[in-house]
């Protein structure tokens, strides 16, 4: 180290500076070559250990060079490290010595020394400084490729080794930063003469400081370095002059860095509370105000980050935000940005969420807080959906903090409830989350029941009146007295100032009771005892404690002030009331309750929109849709019964998601009770669920027992709850009424169709309560207690394992005498379903059905006079017409009988001779017809199986003899299936058997099971219904002639019950239904009563499954009905048409049109049913692609004479549906194909709106340019070019590089399209060839020629009706 040091050291503007001389300036004299360095650095570390940083003015050059060396080997980085260690060693050492030299306590420096620790100062630091910057550099490019390389898989292990050069560098410089701070605390501007801190020095540390923030994101390891970090700059900001550099630097790092907003938010907090730096925060939020100005074009990412900033910031110190945001809101609500607005209009709800909810608000304040909302309640009709949304879920923020005034929440609703028809999902379901908390955080009442509220309002009403009457009295007798006390008053006057002058103090006893006092007043002012009067009002003030107060009062005062109590005391002893106050708190009451309704008023206008929202194709909108109806079911909002009826269609739903919502929902309904104790917890969910069955509708019955089927599995109706409605059933809970205990069998009956045990664990008693008194009184019980009773089957066993009654059992027996008195009882109303009940009691629980039945058939027909049904055979044949015509035509009026039973009435008994009333032949009737479908089923099931299981047993035996004659191990036995003998006739008819070596016992056993089906069948063919011995057979003509003489048989019951009972006949016979298929078509056209058609509608789809091959040809009479004028008969009609198309009984073809026809049905189940069986034929495989392009040519007829909004509705639906790329790519071409064969301008239209809605990929819009010549001159019509730009518009709108570049193609061919071209030399114009403009499709490299399809062979399965139109199809 030279004795004398006479240069100064500049801080260089760029390092290389330093090279060049200049007068008295240091400068480099020499840069080592990086082989000489590391003996150089282990000179400087012997320095560095001696404690003398001086040793930095021989060795600057040595750290120059190292900084100046090129590469990032390990060598470099190494030597790099130790640069580090050897300044951080030197740094440290000069910081102990500028605090010991530079100390107030001291003497000051020599001009000399003073210089020679300012050029040490900075040399060093400077050396520090960019040692760190330089290792940084290293660093982040390292990282960067080692990125890169990790995701090419290559390189890692030399990486990882570099890496490894950097041990705890994070920890270093977050010591290095505190080394700067610690430095700063020195008093370094006494370097420095004048004294002031050379600003370049100073910009050197801060530029540091605002790398690491570039750098560094804020985490919990590292917080301390973000903190030195603002530490340092608030040293700089308060003692070297940095305020206006500090803003513009910020700026620029929030600008460009992601991450930096949460430290520069802690950072500036930290400013504000350790250096009261408040100023910098106020010009750092212009700058982002006029930056986002400038930059509110677009989303940008600048916009984003300066949006994470305040947002950020606001979250920690909301107070200083305050001030900032009204002007923030002034210039930045209106920009373009929705990022920009959506952080302006958190930071207001935020600061009214944290600043802005007290009562004790002073008027500056809450306008301010007025202010804010206002803003949030205009946004909720912003234009961008993101920023509508945002402002519903920060209105739900602040309800959930109870930080919406009373004034205000009114106006909030009603803009929530009308963005429930908004475009936008995430806008629905967020306004769906604020009515919801709305709702359950209202402040009015916890049922919400319009009439209820209306009825409290008009009594509040009703007592505001009274009361207000009352106090016209009241002022009215208040007038009198005040006019006679003005007489009183001049007389008083006097006698006060006599006593108070005589009297100045009085004292009394205290142990009166001032309210006795007063009344003692008013006698003694009448009677003018005036001085009385003014002792006692003295005694009444003294006893009331005011003798403080009096004592310091003036004497004229105290006269005025005695005078004024007489005045109030003789008011109040003359019996008047102070009802003011008591009218001020009723009017509040009657404003209260007007509130509440006006509350639920809109709540309630919220739920007819939900209803469309429970069917969307979006989940969160039918999610959130019955969240919202479940919450408004439970607060007893009107109109929101209907909504928990309709959201049981979604339990067929086939996405399990809403399922379970569903399901959910009742559960939180009906289950969610606030009783602890179990018993009472299940005898209120009795009530819930008897309340929720009596109020859906018939067509929800199945859905609920669905959900049943649920709850009973997963334990929700556990056996307590089971027990209440036994108990309910049983009437042995008191209270129960007659109703609720037929509610509790029908629940009981949904229980046991899981859970037999229900039923089979109660049969005495359920069969005591269906043959007991209380059936006599309600036929409707001896009908469930029969269904409850035929579910104590245990549905998991096939139907030959269980056991049956006998024909003769007592109960058996008991039922029967109950059913042939219900059916003698004109006065039954629901015979049918009795009938059904009790045949199918019949046939499933006793043994030899089929024998009961006929005997009750022959009983009746014996009841009925045999005569006129049953005649000699060789009369029959003698004279066959005359007699049927003769006897039957008097059946619908009255017919001569031999006895009636015991059940008849007396007025009956007196007719000579006894007459046959119409409603017992109609009641026959449907039985025979009835009786007839459970016998083909006993037959078909049944009997089939049990017949079966004796074969196997059998079969069982033989095999065990021949094992135990062969000595082999026993065989396991073959069990068969619960199946009918219909299917496996269809199933082994389909099927072939394999060629075997030798027969075995499964082809033995299949043979028998084949044997078993033809004879079953044989039965059902050939003797039920045409052996003359048969029952069936010779009722069955009657039936016949009743159906074919309406005009004889009017009665519309007596038609509808043969119409029904001559399709459940056809069922039994393919040959007695072919030959009677013409007929029932006949009635089916010709008759004009719609139950008729209705029955004959569901009869064909029962034949279709029996008999699909006969009803092939009449499948047009089905879609017929499609177009009926009756809402009930389409109905009718599309339920089962959807039933036969899903289960493949009918395959679609071009007649499907007239399905999608009802898509736009004025009735709106019809609508849903469609649309839903549409999305159901859709997840079919090819089906729906098949025959769309026969649904557009019939649709677009113009003979059909569709309306084209219609048209539209329709295919909307239906082309949203066709999700396969390689279907709407080859559905592009069809459609293409078809424009040059349409004629019809409206076609042209039907055909770009059907291509217009649909989704596209890029070789979709490749078929679309390859076939532009198809429709070049179609575009020549404004819609349908307008079509075609919809599909550009949309397709375009977030599309990938590639796609936008054949959209863009496909947009210019288009607008060629419609250029003019000048006309040739012979007049014709000239127009681009074919060949030029419509290119042929691009061939891909490999691509193989695609086969034609070809046609899939049919399958055995002879019940589907094979309509297809087109079978070529697609599958991805």
């Amino acid at each position: 180290m030279e004795e004398t040091h006479d240069f100064q050291f500049v801080l260089p503007l760029q390092a290389s500076d330093l090279v060049n001389s200049c007068a008295d300036q240091y400068f480099v004299k020499e840069v080592y070559p990086i082989s000489e360095i590391p003996a150089r650095l282990l000179e400087c570390k012997r320095k560095a250990h001696l404690r003398d940083p001086f040793y930095i003015f021989e060795h600057f050059d040595t750290f120059y060079s190292m900084l100046e060396a090129p590469g990032t080997d390990a060598n470099t980085i190494k030597q790099l490290m130790r640069c580090f260690d050897l300044l951080y060693i030197t740094v440290d050492k000069l910081g102990q010595d500028l605090q010991a030299s530079l100390s107030a306590n001291k003497e000051p420096l020599s001009n000399q020394q003073r210089c020679k620790y300012l050029n040490l100062t900075k040399m060093t630091l400077y050396l520090q400084v960019n040692t760190v910057k330089r290792i940084d550099v290293v660093v982040q490019q390292t990282l960067r490729d080692q990125q890169t390389n990790m995701q090419k898989k290559r390189g890692i292990k030399q990486h990882q080794e570099v890496l490894e050069q950097f041990p705890d560098w994070d920890v270093k410089r977050g010591k290095f930063l505190v080394q700067l701070f610690n430095v700063l605390q020195c008093p370094l501007e006494k370097l420095w003469s004048p004294p002031v801190v050379e600003e370049d020095f100073v910009s050197m540390l801060c530029d540091i400081c605002y790398r690491t923030l570039e750098l560094q994101p804020l985490r919990s390891d590292n917080r301390h370095i973000i903190d030195t970090i603002f530490q340092i700059l608030g040293t700089s900001i308060k003692r070297f002059n940095q305020a206006m550099t500090f803003p513009a630097r910020i700026l620029q790092i929030l600008r460009g860095t992601e991450h930096a907003a949460v430290s520069v938010a802690s950072g500036i907090l930290l400013l504000h509370e350790e250096y009261g730096i408040s100023s910098v925060f106020s010009i750092l939020i212009k700058n982002i105000v006029e930056a986002l100005n400038v930059d509110s074009n677009s989303d940008s990412a600048v916009s984003k980050n300066f949006s994470n900033f305040l947002t950020e910031f606001a979250n920690l110190a909301p107070k200083l935000m305050i001030p900032h945001l009204a002007k923030m809101a002034d210039e930045l609500l209106d920009c373009q940005s929705h990022s920009v607005r959506n952080c302006v209009l958190q930071l207001i709800g935020d600061a009214v969420v944290s600043e802005m909810t007290s009562e004790d608000l002073n008027n500056e304040m809450r306008e301010v807080r007025n202010e804010f909302l206002e803003h949030l309640l205009d946004h909720m009709l912003d234009i961008s959906a993101h920023v509508r949304s945002k402002v519903l879920s920060i209105w739900h923020h602040l309800k959930e903090q109870h930080a919406i005034p009373l004034t205000y929440l009114t106006n909030v609703l009603k803009e929530a409830v009308g963005r429930l028809e908004d475009k936008s999902s995430l806008v629905r379901k967020a306004a769906m989350q604020l009515i919801k908390s709305t709702l359950e955080s209202n402040p009015y009442s916890p049922k919400l029941s319009l009439d209820e509220l209306k009825s409290k309002h008009a009594k509040e009403v009703e007592a505001m009146e009274k009361l207000n009457e009352e106090l016209q009295g009241e002022r009215s007798k208040e007038e009198q007295l005040n006019a006679e006390w003005e007489s009183f008053a001049v007389e008083l006057l006097p006698f006060i100032k006599e006593n108070l002058t005589e009297f100045p103090d009085m004292n009394f006893d205290k142990e009166e009771n001032d309210e006795t006092l007063i009344q003692r007043i008013l006698p003694l002012i009448q009677e003018k005892n005036f001085k009385d009067a003014v002792i006692l009002v003295r005694k009444i003030d003294f006893l009331a404690g005011h003798q403080n107060i009096t004592s310091q009062l003036e004497f004229d005062e105290h006269c005025v002030y005695i005078l004024a109590l007489m005045k109030t005391y003789h008011l109040l002893a003359a019996g008047l009331k102070q009802s003011s106050e008591e009218m001020v708190l009723q009017i509040k009451t009657v404003q209260f309750l007007n509130d509440s309704i006006e509350f639920a008023q809109l709540v309630t206008s919220a739920y007819p929109k939900l209803h469309e929202l429970l069917m969307s194709k979006t989940n969160s909108d039918v999610f959130e849709a019955v969240d919202l109806f479940t919450t408004g079911y439970m607060f007893g909002i009107h109109g929101t019964d209907s909504g928990m009826q309709r959201m049981l269609q979604l339990v067929w739903c086939s996405d399990k998601e809403k399922r379970d919502a569903v399901c959910a929902a009742y559960k939180r309904v009906l289950f969610t009770t606030d009783q602890v104790d179990e018993r009472a917890h299940a005898i209120r969910v009795v009530q819930n669920l008897s309340k929720f069955l009596s109020e859906i509708e018939y067509g929800h019955y199945t859905a609920l027992e669905s959900l049943m089927a649920e709850w009973v599995l997963g334990n929700d109706i556990n056996a307590a709850v089971v027990k209440v409605l036994f108990e309910r059933f049983t009437l042995k809970l008191e209270g129960t009424t007659a109703n609720e205990s037929r509610l509790a069998l029908q629940l009981l009956i949904m229980a046991s169709q899981t859970k037999s045990s229900i039923a089979s664990a109660n049969i005495s008693i359920i069969e005591d309560i269906g043959t007991g008194e209380r059936v006599r009184r309600d036929p409707r019980i001896f009908t469930q207690c029969l269904q409850l009773l035929v579910n104590s089957i245990d549905a998991n066993n096939n139907a030959k394992y269980y056991k049956r009654l006998n024909s003769d059992a007592e109960f058996v027996t008991r039922i029967t005498h109950l059913f042939l008195a219900f059916f003698f009882n004109e006065k039954v109303k629901d015979f049918d379903s009795i009938a059904m009940a009790f045949f199918e009691y019949l046939y499933r629980m006793c043994q030899a059905p089929d024998v009961i039945a006929q005997q009750l058939v022959v009983d009746l027909l014996k009841r009925f006079n045999e005569s006129w049904l049953v005649k000699d055979v060789a009369a029959k044949a003698a004279d066959k017409e005359n007699d049927r015509g003769s006897q039957l035509s008097q059946i619908p009026y009255s017919q001569p009988m031999q006895s009636f039973s015991q059940t008849q009435t007396p007025n009956q008994t007196q007719q000579t001779p006894s007459m046959i009333p119409v409603f017992l032949v109609t009641r026959f009737i449907f039985c025979i017809g009835y009786m007839t479908i459970k016998e083909m089923i006993f037959l078909d099931m049944d009997i089939y199986n049990n017949m079966k299981y004796r074969e196997e047993l059998t079969a069982l035996e033989e095999r065990n003899k021949r094992n135990q004659i062969q000595g082999s191990a026993q065989a396991p036995a073959r069990r068969t299936l619960n199946v009918s003998a219909m299917e496996a006739r269809k199933r082994l008819s389909g099927s072939t058997a394999e060629p075997q070596q030798e027969p075995d016992d499964d082809l033995v056993g299949a043979t028998a099971e084949d044997n078993i089906a033809e004879e079953i069948n044989a039965i059902c063919e050939d003797m039920l219904l045409y052996n003359p011995d048969a029952l069936l057979c010779r009722l069955s003509p009657f039936i016949i002639d009743i159906c074919k003489r309406p005009g004889e048989y009017r009665d519309a019951k007596l038609q509808q019950a043969a119409t029904l009972a001559l399709a459940r006949l056809m069922t039994v016979s393919s040959r007695f239904c072919e030959s009677n298929m013409s007929f029932l078509m006949n009635i089916l056209n010709l008759t004009n009563n719609i139950r008729i058609k209705c029955n004959t509608v569901v009869g064909l789809s029962d034949l279709t499954f029996r008999f699909p091959n006969i009803i092939e040809p009449w499948t047009g009479h089905f879609y017929a009905q499609l177009h009926d004028s009756d809402a009930e008969l389409r109905l009718t009609a599309i339920k089962m048409l959807s039933h036969l198309i899903l289960n493949e009984m009918i395959r679609v073809k071009g007649q499907i049109a007239e399905v999608a026809l009802c898509i736009v049905d004025e009735n709106e189940e019809i609508r849903n049913i469609t649309k839903q069986s549409f999305k159901e034929i859709a997840n079919k495989q090819n089906i729906l692609y098949n025959v769309l392009p026969d649904i557009i040519s019939r649709l677009s007829d113009v003979k059909l004479g569709l309306d084209e909004d219609k048209y539209h509705a329709i295919m909307t639906h239906i082309l949203g549906l066709i999700q396969k790329d390689r279907q709407i790519e080859t559905l592009v071409e069809k459609l293409c194909l078809r424009f040059p064969v349409t004629l019809v301008e409206r076609q042209w239209r039907d055909i770009a709106f059907c291509l217009s809605q649909l989704t596209y990929n890029e070789r979709s819009v490749n078929k679309l340019i390859d076939n532009i010549h198809t429709f070049r001159d179609k575009v020549q019509v404004d819609e349908v070019y307008q079509y075609f730009k919809q599909i550009i518009s949309n397709t375009s709108k977030l599309a990938k590089p590639e796609l936008k570049a054949v959209i863009t193609e496909f947009e210019t061919r288009l607008d060629e399209c419609l250029e003019v071209h000048p006309p040739t030399e012979g007049g014709a114009t000239e127009r681009p060839s074919v060949a030029n403009k419509s290119r042929a499709p691009k061939s891909k490299k490999g691509a193989k020629k695609t086969p034609a399809p070809k046609k899939k062979p049919t399958r055995g399965r002879g019940r589907r009706i094979d309509t297809s139109s087109e079978e070529s199809s697609y599958s991805d």
